[in-house]
């Protein structure tokens, strides 16, 4: 594996290309132009000077606003440092310009006075949360800012660092050794304490780690490193060997990134125990079956802005850009080149580019079914015109998951015809409520009753317990998925649900499809003695209403260039109500919401069966 200098030089030693090196340039003087990341220590000026207030802040008590507040503009702080550092090095080794070498100094000795680099407070985000004792540890902010360090001086000439500005950074990376490897010793944070190398948060301080005893020697930091690269494989184990990776797309395209950034750099050290890993080595083509047709995406999880994926979307084309540098992954290249608008605008980007078309490409299979993820995707062809559908199961093991068991998405010749809610920021009072919980996707409810909305400051993102199991189903429960038939001209899909509820007995759900159409069979049985009103909802993925007709067991509802024909044994109520949405794309100051059908029995009962077919009207 090449180092970073190694890459660089490489796109000056090659006349071919100079419009790289010129691309270099051009975007380190653009960030050169703007002020110096610096880390703030007030409340009132945190969202300022390049800082990012979370939200979450604004309702809590004073005692913990600054705190929070202060920690999490330290991931904010840290992540841009780690974009710019490496471009400003990387330019300035291209062109010997003094005046970027003064302004990359000038930031990193901003830099080396964030010690720690995470400030304490990141759990402190619901009122009456208070900071442990010995503080709530390294996290986020920790390997980002490692990696903004060590991809930078990766990249610098010799001397290109004053010594004593070198002794000061590597000052604070031996601090931040041992208060992360105190962190484990102690088990100081919840992942730490409940074993969870699943979650993104263990892989952050894992990554500041790994880099941190690199970039001082391995040699010197061998026990702590050897830590290190153990916590980070388990990481990798913890996500599926086919490449699913455990939280969503949305979380995968940060964590993965870090996940890349250790292996990667470890790998230029000759350790490739990491980048050869069977999840790093299949999580490309896990990644690209995300793209549905019509440029909808998979958005299960907490998969912000990810329920459209434009050919620009800046995430996606980023860590596929990374992947490409540090793997070569062929479904990387060709997605870049298909797919997408090219590598991103950035110097991973530049560098990918430079790889882009030296070698071959290969598109991924056009449907899987992952048993880890508990999910089957599939699509016509790669066009975006095609059809496409995904569902979800659900993994006892899933996090930053939504009550989404049984959800199925489906798009018709390239029109979307079924969407979920989508994921609004963690501070949207309604999160929980009409996103997270079963109201925001197509799944069963048994009765009518809502979740409520939570107060200010308390748990915006998961819906009441006490609902989940009565009514909306338990986001950690097991929905095993089963693909019956899966072939280039359609599926069939059987999941099995009711586990989800409390006094379900079974919920069976069957869908079947070809490119013209979707059919969903479901058949729910309630426990013994047990009566109540079953409810689905259908999320449209229109703003317009919907034109129902129909009554007793037979509706059909039109849309635009859509249609669902419902037939039940037992008599209907169907109704449409109108529900945000962060999955349809929008422009500026549109309406962001959409069509929701609920479909319910017209009586209590203990047993209904129904089938919902969908196509072009």
């Amino acid at each position: 594996m090449k180092t970073w200098a190694e890459m660089v030089d490489e796109l000056a030693a090659v006349s071919a290309h100079g419009s790289a090196v010129d691309q270099v340039l051009a975007l380190a003087r653009e960030a050169a132009a703007q002020p110096i990341v610096r880390r703030v220590f007030r409340y009132e000026d945190v969202g300022k000077q390049r800082t990012h207030l979370d939200g979450r802040a604004v309702p809590l008590e004073a005692e913990i606003q600054t705190t929070f507040a202060l920690a999490m503009s330290d991931c904010g702080t840290a992540n841009l440092a780690a974009r710019e550092m490496p471009l400003l090095a990387a330019a300035y080794r291209l062109s010997g310009d003094e005046a970027l070498r003064a302004r990359l100094n000038e930031q990193l000795r901003e830099v080396a006075t964030w010690s720690p680099i995470q400030r304490p407070g990141w759990t402190c985000y619901l009122k009456g949360r208070r900071l442990p004792e010995g503080g709530d540890g390294n996290w986020l902010a920790t390997g980002a800012g490692v990696r903004a360090i060590g991809d930078t001086l990766e990249m610098l000439p010799s001397g290109a660092v004053e010594a004593p500005l070198r002794q000061q950074v590597c000052d604070l990376l031996a601090r931040e050794i041992a208060s992360i490897v105190g962190d484990w010793e102690a088990k100081r944070q919840w992942f730490v304490r409940s074993d969870n190398p699943v979650t993104n948060q263990w892989v952050l301080p894992t990554e500041g780690l790994v880099r941190a005893c690199l970039i001082l020697g391995r040699e010197a930091h061998q026990e702590a490193y050897e830590l290190g690269v153990a916590n980070l494989i388990r990481a990798l184990d913890a996500h599926g060997a086919a490449g699913e990776f455990e939280e969503g797309i949305s979380y995968a395209t940060m964590t993965v990134g870090s996940l890349v950034a250790a292996a990667r750099a470890m790998a230029a050290a000759g350790d490739y125990r990491a980048l050869d890993h069977p999840f790093l080595r299949n999580f490309p083509v896990w990644m690209v079956h995300h793209l549905q047709p019509g440029r909808s995406g998979i958005n299960c999880f907490d998969a912000g802005g990810t329920g459209h994926i434009g050919r620009d979307h800046a995430p996606f084309r980023h860590l596929l850009s990374l992947l490409l540098v540090c793997t070569g992954h062929l479904t990387a290249r060709w997605a870049l080149r298909e797919q997408f608008d090219g590598p991103s605008n950035d110097l991973v980007g530049v560098v990918a580019r430079a790889a882009l078309d030296v070698g071959p490409s290969e598109a991924p299979p056009l449907y899987a079914a992952y048993e880890r993820a508990t999910r089957v995707n599939w699509r016509s062809n790669w066009q975006d015109d095609a059809t496409g559908i995904w569902m979800r199961g659900g993994h006892r093991l899933d996090q930053h998951d939504h009550q989404d068991r049984g959800h199925v998405s489906f798009t018709c010749r390239g029109i979307p015809m079924l969407i979920e809610a989508g994921k609004p920021s963690y501070d949207e009072p309604e999160m929980s409520r009409l996103y997270n919980s079963g109201v925001g996707h197509n799944v069963l409810q048994v009765g009518t009753e809502m979740p409520p909305t939570p107060e200010p400051g308390t748990s915006l993102t998961d819906p009441p317990r006490g609902w989940q199991k009565r009514h909306g189903g338990r986001p950690e429960a097991q929905a095993p998925v089963r693909a019956e038939a899966l072939n280039a001209a359609g599926g069939r899909v059987l999941i099995e649900a009711g586990g989800c509820y409390d006094g379900v007995q079974s919920w069976q759900r069957l869908v079947m499809w070809t490119e013209a159409g979707c059919t969903v069979r479901d058949r729910v049985e309630l426990v013994e003695g047990t009566r109540e009103v079953i409810l689905f909802r259908w999320h449209l993925a229109t703003a317009e209403p919907a034109r129902l007709e129909g009554e007793g067991t037979t509706w059909t509802a039109r849309w635009g260039g859509g249609a669902c024909r419902i037939a039940s044994s037992a008599g209907l109520e169907v109704t449409q109500t109108r529900l945000p949405d962060r999955t349809l794309p929008r422009q500026p100051g549109e309406d962001q919401t959409h069509i929701c059908l609920v479909v319910q029995s017209a009586a209590p009962l203990a047993h209904i069966e129904m089938a919902a077919q969908f196509g072009l009207g």
